[in-house]
């Protein structure tokens, strides 16, 4: 499987292959080429059109083909209405923050508790929108592009409820699983073969949460909360896992890790959701809702090494900043 539209001509190594399946793409890519003084072969094969380009013209040929990429790329959100839509909810969330916090006391105020202790449990999710999306880097023959996978979390929250104001605080203590997919692919520069793997990680941490929330009341039972605030991480140790293949006679070892530049991090951090409160405070409220997370520098990066024969690959790259997931909370009785 191939993640670029390049890679080592399979034939003579001295050479890369670029691919376009849009003419428009293709005559860009060779205006740019032209400009930036690039020696190149163009040849149709299919539905494809081809480029060959020296080894030694590689970087620049590469940097042409993703401004051509850039050029062409679709909007964020593509379909106009989906925008509006976004754009509206957003000042929706914003119109409930601002009434909540100007509103006065209504009757659900009247009946929340001053201390509140929840149980809470979430999904992480790979979400392009946010920012937390695959990253592909490649160098010295390997492609690596790391894939987020679904992780998990559970957690205690503290919440402290201000009588007569619709404003409240909130801290706790929560752990997640963060887990993600390496893909591989090695192409020798001295066979001109291709070799790939996919390899898996899981790594961790513990969050202590510093929120300030406010609400509004929808009726007697449903409240809409939304809020804010950083959160201080405790970044795990690193980790890493090995992989080989044995192909013919030849020995194909290869690693991936992901380590820490900081133990610490301090992300800023933001939620919405719906609280249910049972009309008899013995039993459990229950809390829905998401949160978004990102961190103000960069503090964690994935490094592949892959090795075969005397060649030696390495590729490093960052890991996103931003981060989703999505919360089910059980609010314990009193």
């Amino acid at each position: 499987m191939r993640w670029t539209n390049y890679f080592i001509h399979p034939r003579d190594n001295r050479y890369y292959v670029f691919s376009f399946r849009e003419t428009a793409h293709a005559e860009e890519y060779e205006e740019m080429l032209r400009t930036a003084e690039v020696p190149f072969e163009r040849h149709e094969e299919g539905e494809q059109w081809l480029f060959g380009v020296p080894r030694t013209h590689f970087r620049e040929a590469l940097r042409c083909n993703h401004l051509v990429h850039a050029h062409h790329r679709t909007k964020f959100i593509p379909v106009a209405s989906l925008r509006y839509a976004l754009l509206l909810i957003t000042g929706a969330v914003l119109v409930v923050a601002l009434v909540g916090a100007l509103g006065g006391t209504g009757t659900a105020q009247e009946r929340t508790p001053e201390w509140e202790l929840g149980v809470s449990t979430v999904g992480v999710l790979p979400l392009e929108a946010v920012g937390y999306e695959s990253i592909e880097a490649f160098d010295e023959g390997l492609t690596l592009q790391w894939q987020p996978q679904v992780g998990s979390g559970f957690g205690l929250r503290l919440h402290r409820n201000f009588k007569g104001s619709s404003w409240s605080i909130e801290t706790g203590l929560e752990t997640l699983r963060m887990r993600s997919n390496w893909g591989l692919v090695f192409a020798s520069e001295i066979s001109g073969e291709e070799t790939s793997d996919t390899l898996s990680l899981r790594a961790g941490r513990y969050r202590l949460p510093l929120l300030a929330q406010t609400k509004v009341p929808l009726n007697q039972r449903w409240e809409l909360l939304a809020g804010g605030g950083v959160c201080v991480d405790f970044l795990l140790s690193d980790v890493f896992t090995t992989g080989y293949q044995q192909i013919g006679t030849v020995y194909h070892e290869y690693q991936v890790e992901e380590n820490r530049q900081r133990r610490w991090g301090v992300p800023l951090r933001a939620e919405i959701g719906a609280l249910h409160r049972p009309a008899d405070n013995k039993k459990a409220g229950l809390y829905v809702g998401c949160i978004w997370w990102r961190e103000w520098s960069t503090n964690r990066w994935g490094e592949a090494q892959w090795e075969r024969d005397l060649e030696k690959a390495d590729v490093r790259l960052f890991m996103p900043q931003a981060g989703f997931a999505l919360e089910f909370r059980i609010i314990l009785p009193q």
